[in-house]
């Protein structure tokens, strides 16, 4: 019996990136700048034109395939928030697709793309086996002292509580890096965070129950005085919706470089624009603080990882970290830059399930197969 063709579909704010294995990879398509007129589409690292929204862009992947005469078995979406309900990778039914409506608000820069991308792809494949792969997932093995918030019971009974992200990205990592050993994973990226690894589990993250929060990021704020948004609300034509929106599109280091928060063109500017150069340093002092605090929850420190656009290709950002470090890490720490796979671990969890359900199609429960009803 062959193996399955799976596609997995990772969609950003305003991007989208796809993999077909078969178990190899046999493509990938990445889309920039969805929905302006610098919209960028590269397939197996040649660049073609390309316009349209996100959901054009499931439907340029989609006649792509079908040109190749290629009807991928099962697809795999990338889905930021899980919230209480999903703590792995899940089959796409109905239910569930509605019951991910109700997370929208707990992960607003992403859960609309992430849903938008999953109604189109189920429309253009309807007879593949579509799987929700969490980024909260990995983060399922956080201790309660570590998930719990310091907020009464009635509303820790809410839901409300650490979750984490970019845990695809840094399952990535365990997967690629055997001998781990305890360590600490800065995700740095246009979202960034910190997380604690020890026996290739989740012990501590630095993201909280939304993306907003933790260390600051490319255009969201991390962690704040709590005062601070209800203060904003009271400013005159202030709503949820645009104190929201200050928080997630208009602040980091987007927001004291009055707009600037890609780093090549911060670095590029940081020696003529006093603004730049102030958002860079806070950022490295911000993730500096956060990694130290993250090697605290370690029985002990045996690796730093960098990872994502940041970790991976601003090797000037990550030095000036290192540099913040010197006086609490010791000289034996080993220091990684490895590339994020998440599509590889989408991949696997997705084959997994797939197994799970031509084993057990018999079965009208199907058992190993999570399902709301």
């Amino acid at each position: 019996m062959s193996s399955p063709i799976v596609l997995t579909l990772n969609p950003g704010s305003s991007s989208l990136k796809a993999s077909l294995r078969d178990p190899a990879v046999s493509l990938t398509l990445s889309i920039e700048r969805l929905g302006t007129d610098r919209a960028q589409c590269t397939t197996n690292g040649e660049p073609e034109p390309f316009s349209g929204n996100l959901v054009d862009a499931i439907a340029h992947l989609a006649a792509l395939l079908a040109g190749r005469g290629i009807h991928p078995d099962a697809v795999a979406h990338r889905v930021v928030h899980g919230g209480v309900a999903f703590d792995r990778a899940t089959v796409l039914t109905d239910a569930v697709r509605e019951a991910l409506t109700g997370l929208v608000n707990w992960a607003p820069l992403h859960m609309p793309g992430d849903l938008a991308s999953i109604d189109a792809a189920r429309v253009v494949w309807p007879d593949a086996v579509h799987v929700a792969c969490f980024d909260t997932a990995f983060h399922r093995s956080l201790p309660a002292e570590a998930r719990r918030l310091p907020l009464p019971s009635a509303a820790d009974a809410l839901g409300l509580r650490r979750y984490g992200f970019h845990g695809l990205s840094v399952q990535s990592i365990v997967d690629s890096v055997p001998e781990l050993g305890n360590a600490v994973v800065a995700h740095l990226g246009s979202g960034c965070s910190v997380t604690a690894v020890s026996g290739g589990r989740s012990v501590h993250t630095s993201m909280s129950l939304t993306p907003t929060g933790g260390i600051m990021s490319g255009t969201r704020s991390g962690d704040l005085d709590p005062e601070i948004p209800l203060l904003l609300l009271e400013q005159p034509h202030a709503s949820p919706v645009s104190v929201r929106t200050l928080l997630d599109q208009d602040s980091g280091l987007a927001g004291i470089a009055h707009g600037l928060h890609d780093v090549r063109d911060l670095l590029a500017a940081r020696d003529h624009d006093p603004d730049a150069d102030l958002a860079l340093r806070v950022f490295t002092r911000d993730v500096a603080m956060a990694i130290a605090a993250a090697a605290t929850t370690l029985p002990s420190w045996d690796t730093l990882v960098f990872t994502g656009g940041i970790g991976e290709h601003a090797p000037a950002v990550t030095s000036e970290i290192r540099d913040r470090l010197t006086g609490v890490a010791w000289h034996d720490l080993r220091v990684l830059t490895i590339p994020a796979d998440e599509a590889s671990v989408m991949d696997r969890e997705t084959r997994h399930l797939t197994t799970l359900t031509a084993h057990t199609r018999r079965d009208n429960d199907q058992p190993g197969i999570r399902r709301i009803s």
